[in-house]
């Protein structure tokens, strides 16, 4: 690069550097080379804002030589709505007819559930909203797959509400093998009565986000005692189904 004139380096995830010994020596080279080599090497540095601190840390000269910090911040609902419509757009050339559009109501939903994930460590911003993108698709083909199943005509450019935000609870209530297998076992009154609540819970919270209202914040988080051979295992890969199926776990395994 010195050879060719110069250039910019830029260093990705630049913490790690940070996280051992031979990262600190690679850390303590650059250095050097940043000041050996002012005004042929441009240096950028890039990684998240907590562990950039540490970077920063390592040695009292560097930020003097990286005085300038530009701070990228989480994009908002609307500008991940926009974000949205360009993934439509790209995938299919506007061809994908969407219900209410993808700035109607079920697309602001959807994003407004990925929102709620701001300022949190490790929200995604983009990367979570291809997820999402991913997540439509998926829901989409099960249900594509499903209807031609049961000899439905289906429009492949189609992508109805359920695909944007995943079926109604109560649908999932009344269809779920694992509820229903809850339901089957002997005793756990109050254990059935908490997860009838959940679904209670998520339903009320679904009719209030079609209402544009935010939801009810529930905690997912259970925790089961009881002596050997009462069930708790059985019952836990239950509940992690049926949150599976509402759509607030990624899969029911543990």
């Amino acid at each position: 690069m010195l050879a060719a004139g110069g250039g910019a380096i830029f260093v990705d995830e630049a913490y790690q550097l940070t996280s051992d010994g031979s990262g600190k020596r690679v850390l303590d080279f650059i250095l050097a080379e940043m000041e050996n080599n002012i005004g042929k090497l441009v240096w950028i540095f890039a990684g998240y804002n907590r562990e950039m601190e540490k970077f920063f840390e390592h040695n009292p000269g560097l930020q003097s030589r990286v005085p300038y910090t530009l701070q990228f911040k989480d994009y908002e609902d609307v500008e991940l709505l926009v974000m949205l419509q360009d993934l439509f757009e790209k995938q299919w050339s506007g061809r994908m007819k969407v219900a209410d559009g993808i700035l109607g109501l079920y697309g602001r939903i959807a994003v407004r559930r990925l929102g709620r994930g701001r300022g949190r460590n490790g929200f995604g911003n983009a990367r979570a909203l291809r997820n999402l993108f991913d997540r439509i698709r998926e829901r989409q083909s099960e249900r594509l797959t499903k209807e031609r199943r049961a000899g439905k005509r289906s429009d492949d450019f189609q992508i109805v509400r359920e695909d944007l935000i995943g079926p109604e609870p109560s649908t999932v209530m009344a269809q779920s093998k694992a509820w229903k297998a809850l339901q089957s076992m002997i005793g756990l009154d109050s254990v059935k009565k908490s997860v009838q609540n959940l679904f209670d819970m998520t339903i009320s919270n679904y009719k209030r986000e079609l209402q544009e209202l935010a939801p009810d914040a529930v905690s997912l988080n259970r925790v089961f005692l009881g002596s050997p051979g009462t069930g708790k295992t059985t019952v836990a890969k239950h509940y992690g189904q049926i949150l599976a199926e509402l759509g607030l776990l990624s899969n029911g395994e543990g």
